[in-house]
């Protein structure tokens, strides 16, 4: 199954979302347009991202936010969006080491939040080099099954990133290319490791 538009859906406790949204929502929904350029640009496909945020309220025992509540949620929304969920919990199982899963149309990954207080700009970087290059991780897992690829080098480039100090992509604000030591926005794995 194919999809024709991209959903990032960025999952809240009910009593916490107001203020995630005020602290988070600038740079949740500049990486969604990132992310549009990025896999146009990388793997030429163009559809419309959209992105939204999901406040929950934790139901009881069968009904706690786990991968199979956003999994209900993705089935009730549609199986032809992709929806990506940015979620404030780890999936209990996956198959790659990026605390995300995917399937069909779905991806999920966990949302890390810095711990204390940081300037806007380190907030960023905060967000950019734990969350984004884990999206960007999982995203390419459904880009490359919709092209009929296996992706079983997108986990080998992934564990250089992480234990071979293999550097990430780094893109300023305008999404143009620059080094790690410059004032970078969003991160990615490296595409052409992949490629």
């Amino acid at each position: 199954m194919t999809f024709d538009k991209l959903f990032f859906i960025y999952v809240a406790k009910n009593n916490e979302w107001k203020k995630l949204h005020d602290e988070d929502w600038d740079y949740v929904s500049a990486m969604t347009k990132f992310f549009h350029w990025w896999i146009k640009k990388y793997f030429d496909l163009n559809f419309s991202v959209d992105v939204d945020i999901l406040p929950v309220i934790s139901g009881k025992i069968f009904d706690r936010m786990s991968l199979a509540y956003l999994l209900r949620d993705h089935d009730e929304r549609g199986k032809s969006i992709f929806h990506f969920y940015l979620s404030y919990f780890k999936p209990f199982w996956t198959d790659c080491d990026t605390e995300g899963y995917s399937s069909d149309n779905f991806g999920m990954a966990f949302w890390d939040r810095p711990k204390q207080k940081l300037s806007r700009e380190l907030h960023e970087k905060y967000f950019a080099d734990n969350n984004c290059a884990r999206i960007s991780h999982v995203l390419i897992h459904e880009v490359l099954r919709l092209s009929g690829e296996y992706f079983n080098n997108v986990h080998d480039v992934w564990n250089e990133h992480l234990h071979k100090n293999l550097p990430f992509s780094y893109y300023d604000e305008k999404f143009k290319k620059i080094s790690n030591t410059g004032n970078y926005r969003f991160v990615t794995i490296d595409i052409m490791r992949i490629k």
